[in-house]
């Protein structure tokens, strides 16, 4: 990035030179948009501002329109490249239009429009682009460019919606070796690929403690696409920009989601409203039943392991359930419960008969409805192996995810060191032979007598481009976006009309997956186990980036999700974490050491998993006893049932509607239905904390751990211990 000039602080330019340009101003600044590129100067003191550089603002790619498809004869256009562009003043902002493109020595019959306007207080960019050059075939756009963002993160720390959210805290050191920012040249990088579990919404922000800056795309459709932060180490300047990833041939327009950059004023959570209130009026809502609306996690059991080796009979269920019991676990999630056991022959899905048999299992999960439990079944919702099933040698090749090269994109998961590698092909979510198979295997799931399916992984990929023929999609078409979404919301509306308790969840995170999803299985940033030391760090704020979970929790305080422990305990700190976000429990049996470790107590021994390729946190369970690790899991879980008006039903607020007064405490709100509200304060640490909560006008009511109804309030909060307290508003 190139600079124009010095910066005294954020949001202060001095002797700015006089562009020629178009003004536009909204409710919180003005955008000046000039042949150098963009410049934002905000009415907001601390929303950082920018000033163009002289880099492109937007730029485009394109390849030969060849089959078999071409590599190496890409071409990137860029606006600094064009020799005209028609500028027409609109009543709130500009459009600018180029007819056609060029890269110097050749015109494309390829045409841009470009509209920036004014929108409430900031400014809302939107574009399409027409292809009329024979072909040729655009792959892609970036824009808009918001570059020379003077901006501190040490008091304006960005954050990126990966996982449940990620806080930027620093740029590299010079020598550095880290794997946070990719380096581009002289600059560095840093993006989240939308959507999938490590871009799970459509915004982010420059965060100051009193304002900030908002950039998002508002595209109800969900599109590929990718937001990324830049930084240029010699200018010191940050950018922000969107890659739209699309497949544009001859003859075709593409229109472009609306992008939105808006200052704005207070915590980071009036950027988070103000996309939940754009997403939330562009989606409907799902529907959750009250029993999974109150449910406290799951016991999420492998019942036959990949090796084929069999640890838990249909009948052992109710073994399965008074282990649930003994920890307040609500639902049992069933994994490796076919012929196949756990990944290997999807995507066929027949009750083993060396477990019981489909009878078998249907009695199991009758008994374990009458014992109060719910009941999840699994199936991957993309992979089939490869060579090992007849649906694949029939149909599943067919309609498997193709790269541009030929090679479908394949997965491995080798659970055992002493057994083959298994591979897989992702199933096209567009292909109507795909779709019917999963939506089969929910029908089966209903029958047998299950509460839901888990369709694995659905929120876990990124988009990918597919070059398969019959899939339903031109070629090549982006897929895991527009269509995921579709894909899931037919399935879980048909399931409802056949089951109005039945729900649908699936691996993974991301936003568009809202409608369809009732309960998301954790497994991306924010969601892993976090000790104490983990959350002193993120309160220190010294790495490049620390797991941001209050991102998503509070863009979306309805969503559901579990953590994700793939250990059969977890410990102290981990429930609290869990507790203190409003999130659901989880702990796995997947191996036999873990069987012996649930019935008998028995803690392992690494060499108990000799021949497990990722074997468990054997350190975390030999740190605590069996008995003290399900008691207290079981306490906390009656603690939040206790409370499930704040903690299950209520609205996370975050940080707002109180003002804590204690060093190194973590305290999080919930906004009760009656005027009701809750603090839970948590003090991770190993030595006893004091601190105070005020709540504006209301009347503090009562205060409560787990294990213990009545405390007072503001005594010394215990190591590693959570406290509610509850206020009546006036």
């Amino acid at each position: 990035m190139k600079t124009l000039m010095g910066v005294l602080a954020v949001g202060v330019w001095m002797l700015a030179p006089k562009v020629d340009g178009e003004g536009i101003k909204a409710g919180k600044g003005a955008l000046l948009v000039a042949t150098n590129g963009l410049s934002l100067t905000p009415s907001v003191a601390s929303c950082p501002a920018s000033r163009a550089t002289g880099e492109p603002f937007w730029s485009m790619t394109l390849e030969p329109d060849a089959w078999p498809a071409t590599t190496g004869q890409g071409l990137t256009l860029t606006d600094l490249g064009q020799t005209s562009v028609r500028r027409e003043a609109l009543p709130d902002g500009v459009r600018l239009s180029y007819d056609t493109l060029t890269d110097g020595s050749r015109t494309f019959r390829i045409s841009l429009a470009l509209e920036i306007r004014a929108k409430g207080d900031g400014f809302a960019v939107t574009g399409a682009v027409t292809n009329g050059a024979r072909g040729w075939l655009v792959t892609g756009l970036t824009a808009p460019a918001l570059n020379g963002i003077a901006a501190d993160l040490a008091t304006h720390p960005v954050l990126l919606p990966e996982g449940f959210g990620k806080r930027v805290n620093r740029v590299p050191k010079e020598g550095e070796k880290q794997k946070e920012w990719s380096q581009q040249g002289t600059s560095y990088e840093m993006g989240t690929p939308y959507p999938g579990s490590r871009g799970t919404m459509q915004w982010c922000a420059f965060a100051g403690r009193d304002g900030g800056l908002y950039f998002g795309s508002h595209d109800p459709e969900h599109r590929s696409k990718r937001l990324s932060l830049r930084y240029d180490p010699a200018t010191r300047l940050f950018g922000l920009t969107v890659r739209h990833d699309f497949f544009c041939r001859s003859g075709e327009r593409v229109a472009v989601p609306p992008v939105l950059i808006q200052p704005y004023e207070g915590s980071w959570h009036v950027a988070a409203r103000f996309y939940s209130g754009w997403a939330n009026a562009a989606e409907k809502a799902r529907h959750v039943p009250a029993w999974a609306r109150d449910a406290s996690g799951w016991l999420l059991c492998i019942l036959k392991q990949q090796n084929g080796e069999v640890m838990w009979k249909y009948p052992s269920l109710t073994k399965l359930c008074d282990v649930a019991d003994a920890r307040g676990l609500d639902v049992l999630g069933l994994f490796g419960w076919t012929i196949g056991g756990h990944d290997h022959l999807y995507p066929d899905y027949v009750p083993c008969p060396d477990m019981g048999g489909a009878e078998a299992m249907k009695q199991a999960l009758k008994e374990v409805r009458r014992r109060g439990k719910r009941t999840i079944i699994y199936a991957n919702g993309q992979l089939q192996e490869r060579d090992a099933t007849e649906f694949w040698k029939r149909t599943g090749k067919d309609i498997a995810i193709l790269q541009r090269n030929g090679e479908t994109y394949q997965q491995t998961y080798h659970k055992y060191s002493d057994i083959p590698i298994y591979r897989f092909d992702l199933g096209c979510l567009c292909a109507q032979t795909w779709y019917d198979r999963m939506l089969s295997l929910a029908l089966q799931a209903n029958d047998l007598g299950a509460d839901g399916i888990l369709y694995d992984q659905l929120a876990m990929m990124s988009p990918m481009a597919c070059y398969g023929e019959g899939h339903g999609h031109p070629v090549p078409c982006m897929v895991h976006e527009v269509e995921r979404p579709v894909f899931l919301r037919r399935i879980a509306e048909h399931m409802r009309k056949i089951n109005p308790d039945f729900i649908v969840m699936t691996e993974g995170l991301h936003d568009c997956a809202l409608d369809a999803i009732s309960m998301f299985h954790g497994c991306e940033l924010g969601m892993f186990y976090a000790s104490a030391g983990e959350i002193l760090v993120r309160m220190r704020a010294t790495r490049l980036t620390d797991a941001f979970p209050e991102m998503f929790r509070y863009t979306y305080p309805e969503v559901m999700s579990t953590v994700r422990v793939p250990a059969p305990m977890m410990d102290r700190g981990m429930a609290n974490y869990t507790c203190v976000y409003g999130l659901r429990y989880e702990i796995e049996t997947r191996y036999a050491p873990d069987v012996a470790y649930l019935l008998e107590n028995r803690v392992p021994e690494a060499g108990d998993y000799r021949a497990v390729v990722n074997k468990p946190d054997v350190g975390m369970m030999r740190a605590t006893p069996p008995e003290e690790a399900a008691r207290y899991l079981k306490q906390v879980i009656g603690f939040q049932r206790a409370n499930a008006d704040c903690f299950w039903r209520g609205r996370y607020t975050d940080s707002e509607g109180f003002t804590l007064q204690g060093e190194d405490l973590v305290a999080k709100g919930f906004e009760a239905d009656g005027g009701r509200f809750g603090v839970v304060v948590w003090n991770p640490f190993d030595k006893t904390a004091r601190f105070t909560v005020s709540v504006p006008e209301a009347r503090l009511i009562s205060a409560a751990e787990p294990g213990n109804e009545r405390v007072e309030p503001f005594s010394d909060l215990p190591p590693n211990t959570v406290r509610l307290l509850r206020w009546q508003r006036k």
